[in-house]
């Protein structure tokens, strides 16, 4: 066993954090254009039109990975009131419930400052609001 470990040595289960300095200035490159974007002044009703198509665009794609069909015109609907059909309702409860946990989010880190490591109680916390009021298959997991 040890032989294996010795002639593959990316297997070694170690971190190893070496970082060459072509990383190191990719890294550098990525956080100086976060910092030009997020330094860049925006009038507030192009932000506010911006945050909600990133919202939207983020629930639909979440929520298609787990097959929702919900399109991001019926998304977009649904956000300004209309209702679905009793047949696809827990369709929109998916996407409801991924909208609250990402304006969750966004309360949190962007609004309030808020800082939270990743640990397994946050996890459970996002996960029972995601899955809140899906049903028996959802409560399976």
């Amino acid at each position: 066993m040890e032989d294996i470990f010795n002639s593959r040595k990316h297997i070694c289960f170690q971190k190893r954090w070496d970082l060459k300095p072509e990383i190191h200035f990719l890294l550098g490159q990525c956080h100086a254009i976060i910092k030009a974007i997020s330094d860049t002044p925006i009038r507030p009703d192009y932000r506010e039109k911006l945050l909600g198509v990133a919202l939207i665009r983020g629930a639909q794609a979440t929520t298609a990975i787990e097959g929702n069909t919900l399109t991001i015109e019926e998304i977009q609907d649904l956000q300004r009131g209309k209702k679905l059909p009793p047949s696809r309702e827990y369709l929109q409860k998916e996407v409801e419930n991924i909208l609250s946990a990402l304006n969750t989010i966004l309360n949190d880190i962007i609004i309030n400052d808020k800082i939270s490591l990743i640990k397994p109680d946050l996890i459970r916390y996002f996960h029972r609001m995601v899955g809140e009021d899906i049903g028996d298959a959802f409560d399976a997991i």
